[in-house]
């Protein structure tokens, strides 16, 4: 607590400012490649997720195999979600960040 009035007392008005995020001069090009490579790269793994359960309960269901088809079904639930996620994630973070 005596940190925070401490805080208080060096700004003087008792509010703390919160300025807004602001690139590195000359990184935002470089930036912006590794958040699409991540991007694209996370769309992969999704994507390579839902055909490898499909293979897998498929796989499962043609030969009895009960355990491959539970984990097939696993990761189409899991990839389903995560591309809910993907979709909604930028909606999410433009809607907090302003």
């Amino acid at each position: 607590m005596h940190m925070f009035h401490s805080l208080i007392g060096v700004f003087g008005t008792g509010v703390i400012p919160n300025p807004p995020p602001q690139a590195i001069p000359g990184v935002g090009p470089q930036i912006s490649a590794i958040v699409a490579y991540v991007k694209w790269g996370v769309l992969l793994v999704i994507v390579l997720v839902g055909f490898i359960g499909a293979g897998a309960v498929a796989g499962g269901r043609a030969f009895g195999n009960h355990g491959s088809s539970k984990t097939g079904q696993a990761m189409l639930i899991s990839a389903a979600m995560a591309a809910v996620l993907y979709a909604c994630i930028y909606t999410f973070l433009t809607s907090v960040t302003g």
